[in-house]
């Protein structure tokens, strides 16, 4: 997800993936809900943040025709959630006065690498938690999508941050796929910011440098994520670039999709936003088609909006995308349960796989099924201090897990009912 507070009613300026012939996508305008009822939620006993790699896999999916189906060829349908907020910060869902998505950066040029390390370990800890996930899995969902950038993994030059081992540190990867195969639930990773986003959003997709660098930096880092989840089945599937804009002749996501051909060779691999993007063309296997918020602006019922969204993005018209259809985003188009219902009702008559943004966020309504209140979780990282910050995400992130305390939270309940997953998967 790609916004700023002041953007948020404008939302994302998408380019779509197109198959064989190009088009635009279209947006969807919500209006903010009015906030539901604080709920008592059911403490966790000691909720932890573990780092164990003890593996907890899956059966592992593959694609066939337009489905996505297991080892035995049942259909799974891919019905879950974002975790946003996590491994990617966003400023205007996070309860940050800096609306934008580089708080590791601000927190590097204010305190040093080192601190600013420490504060991100002490919001990894506490922003998604165990609690979290037995959460999410009581929403009957059955895959999380886990938005990641490559500050996870490398310092700001690029250098791998590396364990005791010498290896580089997927532990917080580890730790989240293992809890949710624990849970039956799988994962798709989706690599939301590359190095240089911050300085050109659109260079990465343009055929000339720094475009070129940048998309060799980005294949090395799914080459070795790809190395690190070979044979994993409860990693899903990589989204390859989180809503980027037109890259003709598929520029932008070759170098990666080759990347992790030759590190993995089964894994599914998900083209967004990417214009030109032939899937009849045989270079390209075991992959899906993707793109966010299924929905245009006129007038109508959900279920038409959703067939004019469709047959302008060309996704009806058989075979312009012979792959499945995973929509990695989208939100009730009314901010209510009716509207969920109907949209979730749209996408499983379509055998479309999709993923709600999101999980938690901070007084945000509707955007969430789980809110901070404002007042509770909200702080300046251009100016509080490295003690602030430390104390209020180490304890006002957990409080609703601490019966003894005050009440921090209010949840979405339409949200839960309305996306709660109650159809199995044909």
């Amino acid at each position: 997800m790609r916004t700023t507070m002041i953007q948020r009613s404008v939302r994302y300026r998408h380019t779509a993936a197109l198959i064989a012939i190009g088009f635009s996508l279209g947006t969807a305008l919500v209006a903010a809900p009015a906030f539901a009822k604080a709920k008592k939620l059911t403490p966790a006993a000691k909720p932890t943040v573990s780092k164990s790699t003890t593996p907890a896999t899956l059966p592992p999916l593959h694609t066939f025709g337009q489905k996505f189906v297991d080892p035995k060829g049942n259909e799974v349908l891919l019905q879950g959630v974002n975790i946003g907020g996590w491994l990617v910060t966003e400023g205007w869902m996070c309860g940050d006065k800096q609306g934008d998505r580089f708080l590791l950066e601000r927190l590097e040029q204010r305190f040093g690498e080192a601190k600013a390390a420490e504060l991100m370990d002490v919001w990894y800890d506490n922003w998604m938690t165990t609690a979290d996930l037995d959460r999410i899995q009581s929403y009957g969902f059955n895959f999380i999508r886990v938005p990641f950038g490559y500050r996870n993994l490398q310092n700001a030059a690029g250098d791998w941050h590396r364990n005791a081992k010498g290896e580089i540190d997927f532990s917080r990867f580890d730790w989240i796929v293992n809890e949710a195969g624990k849970r039956g639930m799988y994962v798709v990773l989706d690599y939301h910011i590359w190095q240089g986003q911050k300085e050109g959003y659109s260079d990465i997709s343009l055929l000339k440098s720094p475009g070129d660098v940048q998309r060799a930096k980005a294949a090395t880092v799914w080459a070795e994520v790809a190395k690190h989840f070979k044979g994993n089945g409860t990693m899903a599937a990589f989204d390859l670039f989180n809503e980027p804009e037109g890259s003709p002749g598929d520029s932008l996501q070759r170098p990666s999709y080759e990347a992790i051909r030759q590190a993995d060779p089964d894994r599914i691999c998900l083209g967004e936003g990417v214009w030109y993007t032939n899937f009849n063309d045989k270079y390209w296997t075991n992959a899906g088609w993707s793109d966010h918020y299924p929905v245009d602006k006129a007038a109508g019922t959900v279920e038409e909006k959703v067939e004019r969204w469709s047959k302008a993005h060309k996704v009806a018209d058989n075979p312009a995308v012979p792959t499945p259809v995973f929509i990695g985003e989208l939100k009730a188009p009314d901010d209510n349960l009716q509207s969920a219902r109907e949209l979730i009702q749209a996408m499983q008559a379509r055998h479309w796989s999709w993923a709600v943004w999101c999980y938690k966020a901070v007084n945000n309504g509707g955007w969430a099924s789980f809110n901070y209140y404002g007042d509770s979780m909200r702080y300046d990282s251009a100016v509080d201090s490295y003690d602030s910050l430390k104390a209020q995400w180490s304890t006002r992130l957990r409080q609703w897990q601490d019966p003894r305390q005050p009440v921090n939270y209010y949840t979405e309940d339409w949200w839960i009912d309305g996306f709660r997953r109650k159809v199995a998967a044909r």
